[in-house]
């Protein structure tokens, strides 16, 4: 037997665990654990037999951060539980009185090389020479995002057609690319990225070279005989800005190909028959009132996410119960949501907690730029919602500058009374609402009571920026204070955004 590579997968029991894969299968489902309790299950299973203190746990599980000896106990017992240690004499991990852990069930090992593994994709339909129909590379295992990965699995091996469907930066992509890297019962997978897609009439083009069909013009008919025979799963990413056409070509998949799935990923759905939608929520966060420590901080994905990516960006300072609270206001205020974080995080090594909470309003904010490797339109926060504002009617457009008069939630009346205007009727103001909901740009705050909506806080800072370039903006005041001065303060925040406010978002703070 050859040494252990990175690569290597380890055996015990029921479980067959690929630490490069970051992919743990009992009985070949996959099994999810959270991302320190993985790393601690990988530290245990490499050395078999030895004692790993708690220290060494820590140092594996949260490199660079100084936690409490309880954030190794807390993630032990759920590690236990999620793989049954304890049950049916099913024994892996055990503790040594003042020593640590250790693992002491039989662990077995192989190098992964065979295609037949149940860790390998689907086989492919070979590709042109251009590459097009390979799959894209597995991402890093998403924070918090185990149970949603374990559902959409699930989801599309008995559905034909399964939609993520959530705002801009949320994580999409990822959980469908991890998604298809995990699934076991199809024989052909195929991934297609219709943001590179321009019109709607190219989309049986690009499907039919993801395929493998060679030539110009691939008919509706060739593209259904090539998707039949077999279990097929067909991915569809980035559906939002060709949403009606590729509702339409889906549908038609799904009734010639009687043997193909449909994975897609978009900001709004398709509204098909038969279509099971996957809303993918924004990472958990700590409520305002909630007292959170340094020690249960890491309990909360947000916030451990912006932690991990601070210490990746350079930040170094001690992350006391002072700055996780700073950590789990900017997280609020950016509403869990994945790339946003991601991209303000980088920058506290630079800026700081503080000087990066006085900046999230600020244009400045929007153009931080992220990884190098990702898409154009995940580039910046900006670029992000210019995707999403460049699929909006000029009428949409309007209404969504004009509600970010508006610093906190609003009524449905409060937004007809100032988005109205300039041949914009309360009909077309609700009807582009609505749209803006569909599109997840606008948000339905959840709850008893009226009906309040919110523009999320970089979604806001965005078409703030928008209204302050146009000559709307008096109009839209104007009728802000005029509505506001019959109205409550539980309908609406009334602290009255001053023209300077609003026009100096269009200007980088120094």
């Amino acid at each position: 037997m050859s040494e252990q590579s990175t690569g290597s997968i380890y055996v015990f029991g029921p479980y067959r665990l690929q630490p490069s894969a970051r992919i743990l299968l009992r009985d070949g489902l996959p099994v999810g654990i959270g991302s320190r309790a993985f790393d601690i299950l990988v530290a245990l299973v490499q050395c078999p037999g030895q004692v790993l203190s708690r220290r060494d746990l820590m140092s594996l599980a949260w490199p660079g951060l100084t936690v409490e000896e309880s954030n190794v106990r807390v993630q032990m017992a759920h590690l236990r539980r999620e793989i049954h240690c304890g049950e049916n004499g099913e024994r892996y991990i055990v503790s040594i009185a003042g020593r640590g852990y250790c693992f002491v069930a039989p662990v077995d090992w192989e190098d992964y090389v065979d295609r037949g593994t149940e860790f390998e994709v689907s086989e492919v339909f070979p590709s042109g020479a251009d590459g097009a129909g390979s799959l894209p590379s597995r991402p890093l295992h998403p924070v918090g995002r185990d149970e949603c990965l374990i559902e959409l699995t699930k989801a599309i091996e008995e559905k034909r057609l399964v939609t993520v469907v959530g705002p801009g930066g949320v994580g999409k992509t990822t959980l469908a690319i991890m998604t298809i890297h995990m699934s076991t019962s199809f024989d052909r997978i195929y991934f297609v990225d219709l943001s590179t897609v321009l019109d709607g009439g190219s989309i049986v083009d690009a499907i039919g070279a993801a395929a493998g069909i060679t030539g110009a013009n691939c008919t509706m008919e060739l593209l259904a005989t090539c998707l039949s025979g077999s279990r097929t799963l067909l991915t569809l990413d980035n559906c939002e800005h060709l949403i009606d056409a590729a509702a339409e070509v889906v549908e038609r998949i799904l009734h010639h190909a009687s043997t193909a799935h449909i994975l897609a990923t978009s900001r709004e759905a398709f509204r098909l028959p038969g279509e099971t939608v996957h809303l993918l929520k924004p990472l958990a966060v700590p409520s305002p009132t909630s007292e959170i420590s340094g020690e249960h901080a890491l309990q909360w994905p947000a916030v451990r996410l912006f932690i991990d990516r601070a210490i990746e960006g350079g930040y170094s300072c001690p992350m006391d119960d002072e700055q996780v609270g700073i950590v789990a206001a900017i997280c609020r205020r950016l509403e869990g949501n994945p790339l946003a974080i991601e991209l303000v995080a980088s920058r506290a090594g630079s800026y700081g907690l503080d000087r990066i909470c006085e900046l999230l309003d600020n244009q400045l904010a929007l153009v931080w730029r992220g990884s190098r490797g990702a898409p154009q339109r995940h580039q910046t926060v900006q670029s992000m919602l210019d995707w999403s504002y460049a699929g909006l009617c000029d009428e949409d457009q309007s209404v969504l500058r004009r509600l970010s008069i508006f610093q906190d939630a609003f009524s449905l009346d409060a937004a007809l009374a100032v988005a109205r205007g300039g041949g914009i009727e309360d009909t077309d103001v609700a009807a582009s609402i609505a749209v803006l909901v569909d599109k997840s740009l606008l948000v339905l705050q959840p709850g008893r009571g009226a009906a309040t909506l919110k523009l999320s806080g970089f979604t806001k800072t965005y078409a703030a920026v928008k209204l302050a370039e146009t000559a709307e903006y008096e109009g839209v005041h104007q009728r802000y204070v005029s509505y506001r001065s019959g109205m409550s303060d539980k309908v609406f925040d009334l602290k009255d955004p001053s023209l300077e406010h609003h026009r100096k978002m269009a200007v980088p703070a120094a």
